[in-house]
């Protein structure tokens, strides 16, 4: 729980706790306050229930409110995925949000975000996924103005945030591939978590990676985690 002294509640120091089973003590305690992070990882990793937890905890451990913004899946697909865990949103009505943003129905998405963060208020974000964003367009450089320009919003809004993308692989052998489908989120981020699935099943076959994480000493190398009922829980034991 967060200390007498903390001056933000669900804060410890400049550390916001994720509140997932076995992963705070990966990074030192939480991600760094007002941080941007990205969240990587191929198709079934469990991306979205990480930050869905993430976001969950916030509200019913830390009294944070969390705003999840969708661009590809709707509030009632999101509940199915929680149901699915045996998780219910009961309780959080005034504490999670959760806005679904088809991103051909909005021609300013940063303007989007913006008024939901002025109308929420929210302590934690998680965009889903902000590859859609910038995926329309081709060059480098203008993907890098609008992730910079969401990453300046995050920050003046004072949220701590998750940013979800797919990345190329999903291997849990390989360190050199891109975290990102377009080599430029990572770049942006303070810090980058990758998920792994291999497909094969057994002990080995689902692993998290902190590729990095500014101010923070945290673990290095895939270690295991298992998706079981209420969600992800991170093992400490290194792959």
């Amino acid at each position: 729980m967060p200390k007498k002294n903390d001056d933000k509640k669900g804060s410890i120091g400049d550390r916001v706790p994720t509140g997932i089973q076995g992963f705070d003590s990966v990074i030192s305690g939480g991600l760094v306050r007002n941080s941007v992070n990205l969240l990587s990882g191929g198709p079934g990793t469990g991306k979205t229930i990480f930050a869905l937890q993430y976001l969950i905890n916030g509200s019913r451990i830390y009294g944070q409110k969390g705003l999840y913004i969708s661009i590809e899946e709707s509030e009632s697909e999101l509940k199915s995925d929680l149901e699915s865990l045996g998780i219910d949103l009961k309780g959080l009505e005034n504490k999670l949000k959760i806005a679904y943003l088809p991103i051909y129905e909005v021609a300013d998405f940063i303007k989007f975000i913006a008024d939901q963060i002025s109308g929420f208020k929210p302590e934690r974000v998680v965009i889903d996924p902000v590859t859609a964003l910038s995926m329309s367009m081709e060059d480098d450089l203008e993907k890098r103005k609008v992730l910079y320009e969401l990453k300046e919003l995050l920050k003046k809004s004072n949220c701590t945030s998750l940013l979800i993308c797919e990345s190329g692989s999903s291997s849990i052998d390989s360190e050199s591939q891109s975290t990102s489908q377009s080599g430029v989120e990572e770049f942006i981020c303070d810090g980058v978590i990758m998920l792994h699935h291999a497909g094969i099943g057994g002990d080995a076959d689902r692993a998290i990676r902190v590729v990095k994480m500014r101010r923070t000493k945290h673990v290095r190398g895939p270690i295991q985690i298992e998706i079981e009922k209420l969600g992800i829980k991170v093992s400490r034991r290194s792959i």
